[in-house]
């Protein structure tokens, strides 16, 4: 009974010291981010001294715990404890960089997303017989960027300025997911931004182009 009981603690002990281990990597992380050094902080944060409490009190219960643990000589629980916790902080802190990446990576439109708004953005040119090419990759790279919409890139074939009667058959589309339509005429100067979202609220670089 006793060896099924230490296993069990050893469980529990093992599974809040990863997650006290994640959780004081976080903050430790905030307060690094948040440092000033010479008048730059790469980060605003809360009060250092409201993270530097909480990082005292994620760590004490720890702290205690493996101090009566060793009194008592319950070694293995008391190493299970450390081991996890070091373990869960060391993993933490180095992925903790990479979050936003992860995040970005799940949110960005998937490739057959990014296909299928394409072919209707096809669609519409050719049914309209606009004069203008989609450009997939500066399309794949600027969706990887903007991460929250599907963005497809056209280059005007033709070189007259971008006209109003050739962006509105784009405004008045419904598309599923949240998209940015990107004309871009010959001059550099000569570019029109349409954003659409799902439902259906449109914003212009040029409001001329969407009424």
């Amino acid at each position: 009974m006793n060896f099924i009981l230490r296993i069990i603690l050893s469980i529990i002990a093992s599974i809040l010291s990863i997650g006290g281990g994640g959780v004081f990597a976080y903050f430790l992380f905030i307060l690094l981010l948040s440092i000033d050094d010479g008048g730059f902080r790469i980060f605003i944060g809360p009060p250092k001294s409201e993270t530097l409490l909480k990082l005292a009190l994620i760590l004490l219960p720890f702290v205690v715990a493996v101090y009566v643990l060793n009194k008592k000589q319950q070694h293995a629980i008391k190493k299970t404890i450390i081991v996890s916790f070091v373990a869960s902080f060391v993993m933490s802190f180095i992925l903790i960089p990479y979050q936003s990446a992860v995040f970005d990576f799940f949110r960005t439109p998937s490739k057959h997303v990014q296909s299928e708004i394409q072919s209707q953005v096809q669609h519409i040119i050719d049914e309209q017989h606009l004069p203008f090419v989609i450009d997939q990759k500066e399309s794949e790279g600027r969706t990887d960027h903007e991460v929250i919409r599907t963005v497809v890139y056209m280059r005007k074939i033709q070189e007259e300025d971008i006209e109003k009667n050739e962006v509105k058959p784009f405004v008045n589309t419904t598309f599923e997911t949240d998209v940015k339509l990107t004309f871009r005429g010959q001059a550099e100067d000569n570019y029109v931004t349409v954003v659409i979202d799902r439902g259906k609220e449109i914003y212009c670089t040029n409001e001329s182009y969407c009424r």
